[in-house]
Order: structure tokens, then sequence, then C-alpha cells
């Protein structure tokens, strides 16, 4: 996750509990000083694999 304010980590947090319920993903949380649209708060990247795609 990447905030531009710091102080909302705890808040990411609990958002991100909210849709990963049952799986607890690996995360890193990084402060920047602002995105490129200052409107951002947070943005957040993700990788997935999807079995059986592709056979």
């Amino acid at each position: 996750m990447i905030l531009t304010d710091i102080n909302n980590w705890k808040a990411a947090i609990d958002v991100r509990k909210i849709y990963f319920r049952d799986i607890r993903p690996v995360d890193t949380i990084m402060a920047i000083d602002r995105f490129v649209n200052p409107e951002w708060l947070v943005e957040f990247e993700a990788d997935a694999i999807i079995s059986g795609w592709g056979d």
C-alpha cells in the first residue's frame, strides 16, 4: 500500500481486512509526498495467480 499520509496506515489496514477476510496477504506500507492526482490518498498494487488459467 502506498499512502500520502502514513498516519492513515491503521485505517487502510482495517479497510483491507474487509475485502480479504479469508486470506492474509503479505504487504508493505509506504508513504510518499503525493500522487500524480493530488486527490488520491492510497494506492494498492496486487499480483494474482489464477489456478488452471491458460491450460
